[in-house]
């Protein structure tokens, strides 16, 4: 099945979300690059170039969101065209050949799939590929925060794998899940009551360090660990607490936060996909829900009663749909507090893959010239069969060099230290 804009369904505005609504405030208009997430592939076997291409074609049909533009002076987005209307826009093809190394292919695929986006015309997907030779090519999908997040990438790749497959094989195209904007869960007005502890406290130090990165974007430092031989001992106190790793993990950044800024009263927001509904678990879109786990630790006697607490307050968030953080703030007459990002998820998630049949796909890192960070912690921490790995970027008018790095160890040893736990009986 595929989706065709009438007159009538391209006038149509769908409402945004706050997030996005932030977003196109932080931006200051409809052109941008910050919000730019890109993803790049060294993809070697024998490519069928035209069947990707056409499978990109199926996949944009089947995602109006995918052909979505913002205009000036409304909070909203219009679906504009089709597929065919808008290929040739988002999807570059290179001459092949023309490069020598991978590196060279990527840092000139960057130069023109990271140009900033005219969001009010443009759609919020970009492809760019060529061939190095006939058994290897580099591929860079650059796709706007507005749609794109994590869970999206990984749909989109699904999406483009199931369409190249059927196209190359002869199969049939994948079913026409629900649409973005037919998927979103209605907000529950009685889920913004009961948060006055959460709102409650000072946060003293953290709230200096937002202060203290003054501007929406400053410089960046990027600080990076990994402790080998760690997850088993997180997933292990996990299953005993009968909890999940993110709250084993939040907890030791907790911890951290509290010794680095010298404040019992920590807090920190982080990001989940805030799929809560049937309809969303298939649909291309931007769902990313910001929660927040706060506490004053000086309140707990053991690591236990800490554990048990932040996984209460996080099943309250799961438990109101699409709660955002921007409507609790209304709420509450609040100020914004959010210096403190926090992340903490298996590796095969935080490393999402495109797997094409018949194609060897590695994902590589792309290196930034110009590093400005947004907030005074970005901290993304992920987990596989052994190693738990970090990667944090800092302002360096927010946070010293050597706060940074006591942070950063500090959650080590405290997330090592409740690994090796074992919970009071």
């Amino acid at each position: 099945m595929t989706t065709t804009d009438t007159p009538a369904a391209a006038a149509t505005v769908h409402p945004l979300s706050p997030q996005q609504l932030r977003m196109l405030e932080f931006i200051g208009g409809r052109t941008d690059s910050y919000y730019l997430m890109v993803e790049a592939f060294v993809l070697k076997g024998e490519l069928d170039v035209d069947a990707l291409r056409q499978a990109v074609l199926r996949v944009l049909d089947r995602h109006e969101v995918l052909r979505s533009v913002y205009p000036a002076g409304q909070d909203g987005y219009r679906t504009t065209g089709s597929g065919t209307d808008l290929i040739d826009r988002i999807w570059t093809e290179a001459p092949g050949g023309n490069f020598a190394s991978a590196d060279e292919a990527l840092a000139a695929g960057l130069d023109t799939a990271t140009r900033p986006m005219s969001l009010d015309v443009e759609p919020p997907l970009r492809m760019w590929l060529t061939r190095l030779d006939p058994a290897e090519a580099v591929l860079i999908v650059c796709g706007h925060h507005l749609v794109f997040d994590a869970w999206t990438f990984m749909l989109f790749y699904e999406d483009l794998a199931a369409e190249y497959r059927a196209i190359t094989t002869g199969g049939k195209s994948r079913r026409l899940p629900p649409q973005y904007a037919e998927a979103q869960a209605p907000q529950d007005e009685r889920a913004l009551d009961g948060w006055s502890v959460l709102f409650g406290r000072q946060y003293r130090r953290t709230r200096e360090l937002d202060a203290a990165a003054e501007a929406p974007k400053g410089p960046g430092a990027v600080h990076r660990r990994v402790w080998p031989g760690l997850s088993a001992g997180v997933v292990g106190a996990a299953r005993r607490h009968s909890v999940t790793p993110f709250v084993i993990a939040s907890v030791a950044m907790l911890q951290a936060l509290a010794d680095v800024l010298g404040d019992q009263e920590a807090v920190f927001g982080s990001a989940y996909a805030g799929r809560t509904t049937a309809a969303s678990a298939n649909a291309l879109g931007y769902y990313s829900t910001t929660l927040f786990v706060g506490e004053d630790l000086s309140a707990y006697q053991s690591a236990d009663e800490l554990i048990a607490s932040v996984n209460s307050g996080l099943k309250r968030w799961h438990h109101c749909a699409r709660i955002q953080w921007e409507d609790l703030l209304a709420h509450y007459d609040a100020d914004d507090l959010y210096p403190v990002k926090f992340a903490f998820q298996p590796k095969e998630l935080a490393e999402r893959q495109l797997k094409l049949p018949g194609i060897e796909t590695s994902r590589t890192s792309r290196k930034k010239a110009n590093l400005s960070a947004r907030r005074p912690v970005n901290f993304i921490g992920s987990y596989d069969a052994d190693a738990v790995s970090v990667s944090m970027i800092t302002r360096t008018d927010a946070l010293t060099d050597e706060q940074a790095a006591a942070l950063i160890d500090g959650f080590g040893r405290h997330l090592a230290a409740l690994a090796e736990s074992v919970p009071a009986r």
